[in-house]
């Protein structure tokens, strides 16, 4: 187990130095923390844990490169069954006159009993998801489950529009993956490729004091492939 724990940490502190020489010098650096509470967690058009949540996060920047953490935890988990998610990424972003491109690994690590933080077995307690993505009039991303629990080698692809209604920003967007079975974004064995996220996200800042605003976010999102849909409210720290 620690030779495997090794190997998976060796890149993701090679795309850790690599991005920090390459960040350009004239930029500075920056720490980012904070935390949104959110009425449910839905990811890629999955419920995860039918409860409210807090989704704290900490991220450090230098120029383009990015590293950080991301959790979610149940705040008033359903029968017991509380989602305790814990992940760590890193990304390398760059402009370009089209827009902007960036490349990213995540380390998806759900900190529930039994999943021991480095059990990197396969399978393990661990989902690292290399990802690429384009941010433009349109915005573009691909994912794949490369290694770890619920398969593997499983495709996520994903594109959106964001456009903005007088002070509000809006997005809407379109998910799903090209795999059969595809266990990690939610379809069975049984099953072809499948969308399973169509959403709507609206976001504004309401201006609560002249020195202080509140981000707020709604999201509607239909699933597809299981004929569900959730209402989304959330607030930013």
């Amino acid at each position: 187990m620690k030779n495997c724990t090794h190997t998976l940490f060796v890149p993701l502190f090679l795309l850790l130095f690599v991005g920090t020489c390459l960040a350009p010098p004239a930029q500075a650096q920056s720490v980012d923390l904070g935390a949104d509470v959110m009425s449910r967690y839905v990811w890629r058009g999955t419920d995860f844990g039918n409860a409210a949540a807090i989704q704290p996060s900490l991220s450090f920047s230098s120029g383009g490169f990015t590293v950080g953490a991301w959790g979610s935890f149940d705040i008033s988990p359903v029968n017991g069954s509380a989602v305790n998610e814990n992940d760590l990424y890193a990304s390398y972003a760059f402009e370009t006159s089209a827009g902007t491109f960036s490349v990213s690994v995540t380390d998806f690590y759900f900190s529930n009993p039994g999943n021991e933080f480095f059990d990197y077995g396969d399978p393990g307690a661990h989902v690292i998801e290399p990802g690429l993505s384009y941010s433009g009039p349109v915005s573009l991303s691909a994912s794949i489950n490369a290694y770890g629990r619920n398969g593997e080698n499983e495709v996520w692809l994903e594109a959106s529009v964001p456009f903005s209604v007088q002070d509000v920003d809006l997005s809407l967007a379109l998910g799903g993956t090209p795999n059969d079975g595809a266990a990690y974004y939610g379809t069975d064995a049984d099953t072809d490729a499948a969308i399973t996220k169509f959403s709507l996200t609206a976001s504004r800042s309401l201006k609560l004091t002249d020195s202080f605003s509140l981000p707020v976010v709604a999201s509607y999102y239909l699933n597809p492939y299981t004929e569900r849909s959730y209402f989304i409210f959330g607030i930013s720290l």
